[in-house]
C-alpha cells in the first residue's frame, strides 16, 4: 500500500524519503551503493624519466629571489619527484626551466602529462615540446 494514496500533507514525499534514508534496519539489509568511476588508463612508461607529470604551485609570498611559484615536475615510473622556484607561470618560463633543469639531466622525455592549463596549452610551449 502507498502511503500517498491514504495521506497528503505538504512535502509529503520528502518526509518519506528522509525518514527511509534514516531506517536503520533499511540500511542493514540493503547493499552499500558504490560510485561507478572512470576506467584508469594504464600507461608503458618504460623507463626512467621517459614520461613525466609536470604541474605549477602558487602563487605563495615572493621570496628575495623573486620566485612566487613552484614547477613540479614526477617521473612516472620511479615517482621521483623535483621541484623548482619559478617567478611566473608564464609558458615561456616553465619551457626555459624544463629544458634547462629536467631535459638538460635526464635527457627528453617520451610524454608529458599535465592538467591542461593555460600555460602548458599555449603555442610556446607547444612548440618548445
Amino acid at each position: 500500500m502507498k502511503i500517498r494514496e491514504r495521506f497528503y500533507w505538504v512535502h509529503c514525499r520528502d518526509d518519506v524519503e528522509d525518514w527511509c534514508r534514516k531506517c536503520t534496519s533499511c540500511a542493514a539489509v540493503k547493499r552499500p551503493q558504490t560510485r561507478s568511476r572512470g576506467a584508469l588508463k594504464l600507461y608503458n612508461v618504460g623507463a626512467p624519466w621517459k614520461r613525466i607529470a609536470l604541474d605549477v604551485v602558487g602563487p605563495f609570498p615572493e621570496s628575495d629571489s623573486g620566485n612566487r611559484y613552484f614547477m613540479v615536475v614526477m617521473d612516472y615510473l620511479t615517482k621521483w619527484p623535483e621541484v623548482f622556484a619559478i617567478p611566473s607561470q608564464k609558458a615561456s618560463t616553465v619551457a626555459d626551466k624544463l629544458i634547462h633543469e629536467v631535459v638538460c639531466r635526464f635527457g627528453v622525455p617520451l610524454g608529458i602529462h599535465s592538467n591542461q592549463g593555460r600555460n602548458f596549452e599555449s603555442q610556446i610551449f607547444q612548440e618548445t615540446c
